[in-house]
């Protein structure tokens, strides 16, 4: 947004004016406000060293104006230099001991400083003096947001709605303050309450069903929504949240049908079509899922997910090759990426680039050592290959990082068999029936020799409920 929007006329002709005036180096009169004025146009537009050299200005032409040390503290509260604010502000309370805003960054500086106790009483100030007291009551609570301190937040939005109850912006505000307290159970009391009075409200109809959404109450949150698409069926962001939702039930048909309406008021952006495909890719229809996967890449080259659809589209075709470059550009673009890096590491050792797979397998071990797909894959690799020995250092290496995971067990348990180390295989293979029995069956199906082995089912058929 530009200046001239937020800040108005006179103020965009006043920076104008002492920009000019700095550029000949002369010496121009402003009155005080315009220079408040020129200082807050700096600042809503992230120009902090021209803010404060606007100050400086200020405070050389009215030396003795309070404002300006207010406007300086302001500025140094962004900075996080709490200390240098406070002494700005001591200064500014010696002229004005009644100004709200300055008792308002007093508490706001209290807050950062963890000491929630003097913020309160400097607050309590604030609206002692203030003539407006729903805006500072906003102002106060937007100071604890932006500190996390979403509970005291929500306790002066509360304020608000029971001063104003027909105030919508708060109880939006207090919605918000609980989602992030994951209490969504309370954001729902309060957008029901504003649907209440008003209920043709269709912002309250769409956080409604983003608040079931997190709830995991998908058809809830499906229905919240069609309330708020009959009442503007072209409110685009709650259609496109629908169609999430239906694609959490596994309804893809509807969720593809509700993505090609955003697409058709929106006109198509990189992540629509990219959820398109993922829809269509669910379906098997691997040939549409590319076109949408495609589309969105040249949308957003950038999106990564866009370029590992594409590749996942050509493995379903056994294109391996064609799958791997588009993996490997997705993992270019977010290459901490766990599961891009497995599907890579696994289309590399599918087209027999063994060390390549190793590498990434290794990487994924010290990115992220709970991973346990990453170990079972790496191990099996080892496995393949007859070394056994390498398969179980892996397989205990793992087991080091958690021990509770049954399928490791039963990996041991296979590669010491076919190791040759009987009795130790066996203990592993107890281990695992005693912490889940039913995945037994993955060992036949790494080695399906084992399945006519007495001593092996005997023992499956004693831990057998």
């Amino acid at each position: 947004m530009d200046g001239n929007d937020f800040l108005g006329e006179e103020v965009t002709s006043n920076v104008q004016r002492y920009e000019k005036m700095l550029r000949n180096k002369s010496k121009d009169y402003f009155d005080a406000d315009a220079i408040e004025g020129i200082v807050d146009y700096y600042i809503q537009t992230d120009k902090t060293k021209k803010a404060m050299e606007a100050i400086v200005f200020g405070q050389e032409m009215y030396p003795l104006n309070p404002a300006f040390w207010i406007k300086l503290a302001e500025i140094l509260i962004q900075m996080e230099k709490y200390n240098d604010a406070l002494l700005e502000l001591d200064k500014a309370e010696l002229y004005e001991p009644f100004n709200p805003e300055l008792y308002l960054l007093k508490g706001e500086v209290c807050l950062n400083q963890k000491n929630a106790e003097e913020a309160a009483e400097y607050f309590e100030k604030a609206l002692l003096y203030t003539d407006e007291r729903l805006d500072m009551l906003f102002e106060i609570a937007y100071v604890f947001e932006d500190c996390e301190e979403f509970e005291k937040a929500a306790d002066y939005f509360k304020l608000i709605v029971e001063e104003e109850p027909e105030l919508e912006q708060a109880y939006y505000e207090l919605a918000h303050c609980f989602d992030l307290l994951e209490r969504f159970d309370q954001s729902l009391v309060y957008l029901n309450a504003l649907i209440d009075l008003d209920p043709y409200n269709t912002g309250a109809w769409y956080n409604l069903g983003v608040t079931y959404g997190k709830m995991g109450e998908q058809l809830k949150a499906i229905e919240a929504f069609d309330y708020c698409l009959a009442i503007d069926e072209e409110y685009s962001v709650a259609r496109f949240n629908k169609a999430n939702a239906l694609v959490e039930l596994d309804e893809f048909e509807k969720a593809i049908v509700e993505y090609l309406a955003v697409i058709k008021i929106e006109g198509g952006d990189s992540i629509s079509f990219c959820n398109l495909g993922g829809c269509y890719e669910r379906l098997n229809q691997i040939i549409l899922a590319r076109e949408q996967y495609k589309k969105a890449a040249q949308l957003n080259p950038n999106l990564a997910e866009a370029w590992f659809g594409i590749g996942l589209t050509y493995e379903k075709d056994n294109l391996h090759k064609e799958a791997l470059q588009h993996f490997k550009r997705a993992v270019l673009l977010e290459p901490d990426n766990p599961e891009y890096l497995l599907v890579l590491a696994e289309c590399e050792y599918r087209l027999g680039y063994r060390k390549e797979a190793e590498e990434i397998y290794a990487r994924l071990s010290e990115m992220d050592p709970g991973l346990m797909e990453s170990w079972l894959d790496w191990s099996f690799i080892k496995y393949s290959e007859g070394q056994f020995d390498e398969a179980v250092k892996l397989m205990l290496e793992a087991l080091q990082y958690d021990a509770s995971c049954h399928q490791y067990h039963y990996r041991l348990f296979v590669y010491l068999y076919e190791s040759g180390k009987t009795q130790e295989a066996l203990t592993y293979l107890e281990t695992a029936l005693t912490l889940h029995f039913d995945d037994h069956i993955q060992i036949f199906e790494i080695a399906p020799r084992l399945n006519n082995i007495q001593e092996i089912t005997d023992l499956i058929d004693a831990y057998r409920k």
